[in-house]
Formats: C-alpha cells, structure tokens, sequence
C-alpha cells in the first residue's frame, strides 16, 4: 500500500487490521471509501484470516461523510461508496471487530455496527448528529435497532445527541469499555477463543447468525437511499446546515 494511503491493510497471522488513515477526525470522502471497498473486495475467502480489525489513526474513529463532498454534484456517488463498504463490512466472511477510539459520529457510528463486535476506549464518544446540520442518518434506521431498539434508535437520529462510551455499553451499542491501552489485548483475547474452535464451523455460524441483519439491509437499502437523495437532497435546509457548521455558526433553517 503506497504511503499516501487513506486505508492500511496488516496481516499478522492469522490477524487481519484494516485502518482508517485520514487524521485527525477521519472523514469518510470519496477516495478513503474507495481504497476501503477495494481492500474488502481483495479478501475474497482467505483461509488464513480468523478475524478482521477495524481501528483508526488520530483522536477519532471517524466523524462521518467528508461535508466538502455532500453536495447535490457529489452525493450520490458519497452515498452509493459508503453503502457500498458498509455491505461488505456487513457480510464479511469472518467476524469483524472495531477498536473505538474518540469520536464515532454519523457514518462513523454505522459502521462500527456493521462490525460483530465493538470494543471502545472510555474517550469514545458516538451519536448520529446529521439532524442537526439539516440531514438524515442513512443506515442508523435499519442496523441500529437490532442492537440498541427501535426507541434508542429514534432518540439518537431525532435528537442528534451524543452517547459517551459508558451509555453506548448499557444500551448494547458496544460490547465493553476497555481502557485505551488494552482495546488490542481485548481483540486478542477474542481471537484466542476463535483459535480453539473449527474454522469452517465458526464461518458457518457466522454467517447464519448474520442473516437477519443482512438481509434487513439488503431489503430496504433502496429505499433509504431514494428518500435521502430524491427528497431530503431537493430541500435547502440540508446545503445550509453543512454552510452553517463550517463557518460554526447557527444554521437558518428555510423550512422551520
């Protein structure tokens, strides 16, 4: 991988780290998720690999969708991208486990749900914020109830507020709290407990256990996205908040 990756792939062993290179906050734009999808893709069914990392560079996991690129030109193709690596994530052939660090916001906050495990350090902070510059969470409404509830959900996505690492534990949107310094050492010590099982039989399980989640996505992707860029994109209450946030400032809603 060249050193101006956006996304790093490591192997060690039986080991595989994918991680997020974009600094400080790690924006999801559209050559980070292209580098993403394509690393996902290379995997095909490597005998090898027991399990998947998904960790990040910086202070942050990541604070979501590049702003410079949702606009009514470059959306579509944000969103298509994004939807893109979140289905792979989602039905990747072996277990998936992200190691939260700092923020996991918008985008961030999805796609370490598409992961089968989360572990996260007590400075991790996760939300879904969109609402407050004038814009939707995608995927929050179809992957985000299984594991918090619909009631959560809606809080999280009506509200925009923001989760600390010990309420995103309670409510189930990670497994553990770890300390900074051992967020590995717990990665590991689930690697161990796969070791000592069948390989085949742990895939097979996997994947039945994932089908649920895989399908629900698959059903009603589609028509997330229509509602996103067919309704939400003709407003211009979403262009205004993004305007709004980066000159931080408050956003004057046309649509009160």
């Amino acid at each position: 991988m060249e050193n101006d990756a956006l996304v790093k792939l490591s192997k060690a062993g039986d080991l595989s780290k994918i991680t997020l290179c974009r600094p400080p906050l790690n924006y999801f734009n559209l050559e980070l998720l292209q580098q993403f999808y394509e690393i996902l893709d290379s995997f095909g069914e490597d005998p090898k690999c027991r399990a998947l990392i998904l960790e990040a560079e910086g202070s942050a996991f990541s604070a979501g969708l590049e702003l410079s690129e949702q606009t009514k030109q470059d959306i579509f193709l944000l969103l298509e991208k994004f939807h893109r690596v979140a289905q792979a994530l989602n039905s990747f052939p072996r277990p998936t486990i992200a190691l939260v660090r700092g923020m996991a916001l918008g985008a961030g906050n999805e796609l370490l749900a598409c992961c089968d495990f989360a572990f996260a350090s007590k400075s991790a902070i996760f939300g879904q914020p969109e609402i407050k510059m004038g814009s939707m969470p995608s995927l929050a409404p179809l992957i985000l109830p299984p594991l918090i509830g619909s009631r959560r959900m809606l809080e999280m996505i009506l509200t925009g507020n923001l989760l600390g690492a010990k309420e995103a534990e309670q409510i189930g949107l990670i497994h553990r709290l770890v300390p900074e310094n051992e967020l590995s050492t717990a990665a590991e010590e689930l690697l161990k407990t796969f070791r000592s099982f069948s390989s085949p039989v742990l895939a097979l399980t996997l994947y039945a256990a994932r089908q649920p989640r895989v399908r629900e996505m698959e059903a009603h992707l589609r028509e997330s996205e229509a509602v996103f860029l067919n309704q939400l994109m003709e407003l211009e209450d979403p262009a205004e908040g993004v305007k709004a946030f980066l000159e931080k400032r408050q956003p004057k809603w046309k649509n009160r």
